[in-house]
Formats: C-alpha cells, sequence, structure tokens
C-alpha cells in the first residue's frame, strides 16, 4: 500500500511539474509575441504593392487585380481566410488569363492589402455584401465565381441573395462554417493575449509557417517563391488586431440552407489528401446542390489551387469558358 502511494504521488507531482512547464512555456510565448508583434506589423497597406488598385466601398479601401482582356467571360477568385488573401492565387490568375478568361482577384477585408477593419465585422454576410459592391463598382454580371476554402462560403452566400453577379461557381475545398472554435474566441477576448495569438498562429508568428505548410500534402510541392508571396501581408499595420476582430464577430449567414437557392451550374475540387476538408465533406456539400460536378484533385492536400495549379487551372478554365468557345 505504502509503494502504491508512493508511485500515486510521484506521478501527481511529474503531472504538476508538466502542467506547470506548459505554463511558464505559454507565458513566455505570449510574451514574446506581445513585445514583437508592433515590431513585425510596420508595412502600410499600399507599400512595395506592385500593380492592382483600390476601391473605397463603405469607407474603406478594398484591393484587388485584374489579369486578361476587357469583354473576356470574367472570373473571380475568392480566397480563403489566410491572411495574405489573394496572393493565394497568384499560381492561378495570369494562366487563367492565358486561356482566355478575364481574371478578377479581390482582397477581402482584413486580408491581404485591403482595409484592416478593428470592429468585429467580419461575417460571411458582410464579406459577401463587400465583394458584392466590388463587383457592381466593376461593372461584372454572370460571372464564374471561384472560391477556396472559406471563400467558398463567402461566394455561396453572395450568389444565395444577390444571383446577378455569377453565372457560374467553383467551390475548392469549400468551408461553409462562419466564425471560429469556442476556446479560439476566448482567447481573442483578452486584450493583450489575444492579438499576440492571432499573431503566433495566424499572421507570421512561430506557428503561422506551420499552419500555413500543413495545408500541402507535400511539403516539397511548396513553390520556392511561395513565403515571400504571402508574408508581406503578414505585416500590414493592426493585421493581428483585425484578426482578433474577426474571431471575435457574430456569425452572420444563412449557410448551409442556403444550398438550395443555388440555381447555376458548380464545380466543386477536393484535394484527394486533404485533411481540413475530405473528399467525403465535399460530396456532401455537392449533394445539396442541383446542377453540381464534384472533381477529385490527385495528389492535392487543401492548398490544392497552388499544389496542382495546372490541374485546377485546366478544370476552372474549361467550366468557366463552357458554352462560350
Amino acid at each position: 500500500m505504502k509503494a502504491l502511494v508512493t508511485v500515486v504521488r510521484w506521478i501527481w507531482n511529474l503531472a504538476l511539474a508538466a502542467a506547470l512547464v506548459v505554463v511558464v512555456g505559454a507565458i513566455l510565448l505570449w510574451g514574446y509575441a506581445a513585445v514583437n508583434v508592433n515590431n513585425w506589423e510596420r508595412v502600410a497597406l499600399d507599400e512595395d504593392v506592385q500593380g492592382g488598385g483600390w476601391l473605397w466601398i463603405d469607407e474603406q479601401p478594398i484591393y484587388y487585380q485584374e489579369w486578361g482582356q476587357a469583354g473576356a467571360p470574367v472570373v473571380v477568385l475568392v480566397h480563403g481566410y489566410a491572411v495574405e488573401g489573394s496572393a493565394m492565387w497568384l499560381a492561378n490568375a495570369r494562366e487563367l488569363a492565358d486561356a482566355g478568361l478575364r481574371v478578377i482577384a479581390v482582397d477581402l477585408r482584413g486580408f491581404g492589402r485591403s482595409a484592416r477593419e478593428l470592429t468585429p465585422n467580419y461575417s460571411l454576410r458582410s464579406q459577401a455584401n463587400t465583394l458584392a459592391q466590388v463587383l457592381n463598382e466593376l461593372y461584372v454580371s454572370d460571372a464564374t465565381l471561384v472560391g477556396h476554402g472559406w471563400g467558398a462560403a463567402v461566394a455561396l452566400q453572395l450568389v444565395a441573395e444577390q444571383p446577378q453577379f455569377a453565372g457560374r461557381l467553383a467551390l475548392l475545398a469549400p468551408i461553409l462554417q462562419d466564425g471560429v472554435a469556442p476556446l479560439w474566441r476566448q482567447i481573442a477576448k483578452l486584450p493583450y493575449l489575444g492579438p499576440a495569438a492571432m499573431w503566433v498562429v495566424s499572421s507570421g508568428g512561430p506557428v503561422w509557417r506551420a499552419n500555413q505548410a500543413a495545408a500541402f500534402a507535400d511539403a516539397e510541392a511548396i513553390p520556392r517563391d511561395y513565403w515571400d508571396q504571402v508574408r508581406p501581408a503578414t505585416r500590414v499595420e493592426d493585421t493581428a488586431e483585425a484578426l482578433r476582430a474577426m474571431a471575435l464577430s457574430p456569425a452572420d449567414n444563412d449557410l448551409p440552407e442556403a444550398l438550395a437557392r443555388v440555381n447555376m451550374p458548380v464545380l466543386a475540387l477536393a484535394g484527394e489528401m486533404d485533411g481540413r476538408v475530405p473528399p467525403a465533406r465535399v460530396q456532401e456539400i455537392t449533394a445539396q446542390l442541383g446542377d453540381a460536378q464534384l472533381v477529385v484533385i490527385a495528389g492535392a492536400g487543401h492548398a490544392l489551387q497552388i499544389e496542382q495549379a495546372a490541374q485546377v487551372n485546366a478544370r476552372i478554365a474549361d467550366f468557366a469558358l463552357r458554352g462560350v468557345r
């Protein structure tokens, strides 16, 4: 009996020591982040930007880029929940334009080189409304909307409420949720630790790169210039605070119920090795859409449009030009 008590006490002390190490490590990490986040975010929205332009939407600058010729069928690229915004489409935009399309990529609020709003107003519906205003300003209608991840949900919310902007819809690894996990929301509420946590995980901090790389099925498939393309947006002033505002934004959408109101051809692309949105989940979404086709992209993870760019570009171009050629 005495031996059993000794063993239990040893295990308890070991557990306490491990917990203490975790707590101290977390405090040091967040302290490091709180000090470094301000030094990291030193870039203005328009600093070192090559090409593209801004539209003033609800008194905020929204960045967009265009490729291809006026008058060509329009493809609108809607990025997912990643701080780099439309930079995730650089492996696709020029190739789609070369295929005979007018390509528009938009940075939604809080992402890329668009405004960093610090109030919690980043719901799917508000982002869809921002996108609608951009397309209206650019005289876009009957376009092919291409949404990746959470951007697919923004595109779906838009076409469910304002279908005049789209004639076709391509969903890449679609994620329909609006908002964040409850624990992450609680962390975001903390005045100092909240922004620090956002920086650590989502916008240039020590865990950010690992999170980005996890979207690829094969780390060797990450293009050599990828980090140079996506890192600049993490350094824009107030990025961590904007990500905190996103985490605190109340949900506002009517997905998945709105899927029943989508009345247009849909192409769904799923990465064969996507651990975030497996093909079976994309199939469930596709089944709720009337005129929809699912294609599984072999050898791709969640970042299928980068990892298997040639395959994805060919599928999107064929879909967008169907009936036009």
